[in-house]
């Protein structure tokens, strides 16, 4: 793709040619222009031809379904990292490190530090294709692993742990039980993010059906992600009307339904 680079002044004298079919490919299409900012150093704007646009977008699209799990066939049900596991995020995927020294001496008997680099990248291939092919929580009830912020009034900081949670309809929306409740156990509600956002639900079937209301309300919020920052006045009265209709005691049919609000 040749392109042809103008200073920002010229901005006008780029779009003048580029849309008067001035010079073209040898494909017929026309050559991008590059508009460059006031020291001429770097390129703010690029005036591309629609066929070259779209080759972008679609190689971009491609990469990204690439980087998609894809549900495996051959697999049992259950719980795999690389697809229900909000630790399965580009900086939190579970660690393959300590497959290194068992997998070295299985596949080449020796420490994995005296092994050439083609072989400790053989290692580390094997090591997290064991990863995101195995299987947890065989009895299907949807445990997941979630990297959670002390709820602990009394720590002095900040930390974080390693919590069970059981997942929902809503990608990102876990539940908690606890056995502190008043009757028993009680549910919370928290995020793949590691954010606990209510608690005290009586049985799991409340906490989950609010978590799906949650998630219907608030359809723009990626929970994986998400911090207090993500909540807007109009989605924090939002989120209390859920709780009023889907209460910790049960659905209340006085209380009408909330609506979904869209993004702020």
């Amino acid at each position: 793709m040749t392109q042809i680079s103008f200073p920002l002044d010229q901005a006008h004298e780029a779009l003048h040619q580029f849309l008067s079919d001035g010079e073209r490919e040898h494909s017929g299409r026309r050559m991008s222009r590059n508009i460059l900012d006031t020291k001429g150093n770097k390129a703010i704007a690029v005036i591309l031809d629609p066929a070259d646009h779209r080759e972008l977008l679609n190689a971009y699209h491609a990469f990204q379904n690439s980087q998609e799990p894809k549900e495996d066939a051959d697999l049992p049900p259950g719980y795999r990292p690389y697809i229900h596991s909000p630790n399965a995020t580009t900086d939190r995927l579970l660690p393959h490190e300590p497959l290194h020294s068992p997998l070295a001496r299985a596949m080449f008997r020796k420490p994995f530090d005296e092994l050439t680099e083609t072989e400790q990248n053989q290692v580390i291939y094997t090591a997290i294709s064991c990863l995101v092919r195995a299987t947890f929580d065989a009895d299907s009830q949807g445990a997941v692993p979630i990297l959670m912020l002390s709820h602990n009034p009394d720590d002095p900081q900040p930390r974080q742990f390693w919590q069970l949670g059981y997942v929902t309809d809503v990608p990102g929306l876990f539940l908690r039980a606890t056995d502190n409740g008043f009757f028993g156990e009680e549910w919370s509600i928290v995020t793949g993010s590691g954010m606990r956002l209510f608690s005290g639900w009586w049985s799991r079937e409340d906490a989950a059906r609010a978590a799906a209301a949650i998630g219907r309300v608030l359809p723009y919020i990626d929970w994986m992600s998400a911090t207090p920052d993500a909540f807007t006045d109009k989605s924090k009265k939002a989120l209390t009307q859920v709780l009023r209709r889907y209460h910790v005691t049960g659905l209340r049919e006085d209380q009408p339904e909330p609506e979904p609000i869209p993004a702020a």
